[in-house]
């Protein structure tokens, strides 16, 4: 045990240690922390049957009797399971705080210090005393700035180590309780209604009751589809979400649109693109698209009658990209540039109401990334597509320099690295393509350590990593290509285990399998199975589900088929498997496919060609 250290359990769940200028924030931390109550399914777990966490020191509360001050902190100190730093300007620059981390690390060790950002960028808000720490002792940091942070999931980052349960556990259970919450919060205010019609004397009162119950549930649906969604898909709770889009969605319907106040509007067009996502990632574009084109009605309707205001600029943006995405993925050329090309002239109006606004700016950066996603996928123009992709990673710099450890903006930027990285590989720049594939990586791989339970970082390692072996199969290095693809589809089935509910690593593993097979039928590859045995890998090329996502699987299977039976020698038969490909090919009106970036056409003539040419 380190020195000064008391033994058996302690009294405190964690000293607090801040600067007496965040006196306020602080205060409101603690009263958070002290007040929350686990779900009832981990107390147990906790070892807390009433579910509270033991008291936490705050100075300010604890020391104004003590008659020596340093005596009853070193006490305090030794009787804390944890230290909270509460990170900020002002804490950086209390000689106190520092010492409160030296005395703690000196009785307890590293591993028990949590930090909670309050205010301030990480690099002037943390002390020196946390800044130089050993590899694999970093603090677990909470985000509590007001508009940067997600509150609710910063709470449960502190709550989770403090009561001894895993922070996926928390979450998840967490969620479920809020879900009840809204739930009866909707209903509540669905019986109130109702007794204001039945009960006429009593109508003030029961409205009153009606507004207060209305206004918890749109506070909870607003969690819902902020703080909460970060966590579950985080922690890759897909389940969970199809809970939270329901409960949601529930609460946002207690009464009819015509009724609804502005703000009820803009919540209930939140929770339908929240949906309109989630359908998306699925595959269910049909969903997607209803849900988009709702929240679009809704969000125009709120603009036109408020044409400067940011708010509804920016909700209407996010309707205007949902409507052009959803229909880049159905092939839709004419939806998809009438959508992004509208996102991108709110996004300039956003920046034109406040230019040194980050996140107007950052809508910015995003319209530059739909536009050269059109460019590439549906014009097939490689080179105005790395235009667009470089101007928005040169109009993201300064914004990252402001918020280097923003996880939006990390996401952000290697998104963008993706999409270059595929503009360059398409022009036949294969090691520009790779030195940008190995700088996203770097973002990935930086995220991932920090939070190493992401699974929607994971998902993301996922998809590099296919792009990096596609790289490596076109230069020629086919064993560095099998390697990787061997491994990501081994990666990508164990998540899929994990999380049944995500459609999207069932398709990752069979992308890296046919990928595979790919090369197998490459004629420079030197070793491949038995074309038997990849027959049986490749099976009938049936989709695995009804979304866009599983035909361009299947299409891209049947290439593949057809390349294997015409190396067999069976030229009808590899007629027959191009045709349903030709069938989809004619209707759509993209160069590369939706979702995987592929030249279905540019695949399959190889094996027109050998069979007396395109047909």
């Amino acid at each position: 045990m380190a020195d000064g250290a008391s033994q058996g359990p302690r009294r405190y769940s964690a000293f607090i240690s801040y600067s007496q200028a965040d006196e306020r924030l602080v205060r409101r931390l603690h009263r958070n922390l002290e007040g929350y109550r686990l779900p009832a399914r981990l107390r147990a777990a906790a070892g807390l049957p009433k579910g509270r966490l033991k008291p936490l020191f705050r100075d300010n509360d604890d020391l104004s009797a003590a008659s020596d001050l340093t005596v009853a902190v070193r006490e305090a100190l030794a009787d804390s399971d944890f230290l909270i730093v509460a990170c900020s300007p002002n804490a950086a620059a209390s000689r106190w705080v520092a010492r409160e981390i030296e005395l703690f690390r000196r009785l307890h060790g590293e591993d028990c210090i949590l930090t909670a950002l309050i205010a301030g960028e990480p690099e002037s808000a943390f002390p020196a005393a946390l800044r130089h720490r050993r590899k694999g002792h970093e603090p677990l940091a909470a985000d509590f700035r007001s508009g940067i942070g997600s509150g609710r999931l910063a709470l449960l980052k502190l709550i989770g180590p403090l009561a001894g349960v895993r922070l996926d556990d928390l979450i998840h259970r967490d969620g479920q309780r809020r879900i009840r919450q809204v739930v009866s919060a909707s209903a509540g205010a669905l019986a109130a209604a109702s007794v204001v019609a039945i009960l006429g004397v009593i109508a003030l009162s029961a409205r009153n009751e009606a507004a207060v119950q209305a206004k918890r549930a749109n506070g909870l649906g607003a969690f819902m589809s902020s703080d909460l969604r970060q966590g579950l898909e985080a922690a890759g709770r897909h389940d969970l979400l199809k809970e939270v889009n329901r409960a949601a969605l529930q609460a946002s319907e207690a009464k009819s649109l015509a009724k609804m106040t502005s703000e009820q509007k803009e919540q209930r067009a939140a929770v339908l693109q929240d949906i309109a996502k989630d359908a998306e990632k699925a595959g269910d574009l049909k969903t997607a698209r209803q849900k988009a084109d709702e929240a679009y009605r809704i969000t125009s309707g709120l603009l036109a009658a408020k044409a400067d205001d940011p708010k509804r600029i920016f909700a209407h943006a996010q309707s205007e990209y949902w409507v052009g995405f959803i229909g880049l993925r159905e092939g839709d050329a004419v939806a998809a540039r009438a959508g992004f090309e509208a996102y991108a002239r709110l996004a300039d109006r956003l920046v034109a109401v406040d230019p040194a606004n980050d996140d107007w700016r950052t809508e910015r950066v995003y319209a530059a990334n739909n536009l050269g996603l059109l460019a590439m996928r549906q014009m097939g123009d490689a080179t105005l597509a790395e235009r667009y992709f470089r101007s928005a990673l040169d109009a993201l710099t300064p914004i990252l320099r402001h918020k280097p450890r923003d996880r939006s903006l990390l996401i952000l930027e290697q998104t963008n690295l993706g999409w270059l990285a595929d503009s360059q590989r398409l022009q036949g720049s294969l090691v520009g393509a790779a030195d940008t594939r190995e700088e996203q990586g770097r973002i990935l791989r930086a995220m991932l350590e920090t939070d190493p339970r992401n699974v929607e970082v994971k998902r993301y390692l996922l998809f590099h990593d296919l792009a990096v072996a596609r790289i490596a199969a076109a230069r020629g290095q086919a064993s560095r290509a099998l390697a990787l693809l061997e491994d990501g589809r081994r990666r990508a089935l164990a998540l899929g285990a994990a999380d049944p509910d995500n459609k999207d690593f069932p398709r990752q593993a069979r992308m890296f399998e046919l990928f595979e097979v790919r090369l197998w039928l490459d004629p420079s590859t030197r070793t491949r199975p038995p074309l038997g045995e990849i027959a049986k890998t490749l099976g009938d090329c049936a989709p695995l589900g009804p979304g866009a996502d599983d035909r361009e699987i299947s299409d891209f299977c049947g290439v593949l088929l057809a390349k294997l039976r015409r190396a067999r020698g069976d030229i009808h038969g590899a007629e027959a498997a191009l045709v349903p490909v030709r069938d989809h090919l004619a209707k759509q009106h993209a160069v590369l496919t939706a979702r995987w970036g592929l030249d279905l056409a540019a695949e399959a003539r190889p094996v027109q060609l050998a069979q007396g040419g395109a047909k």
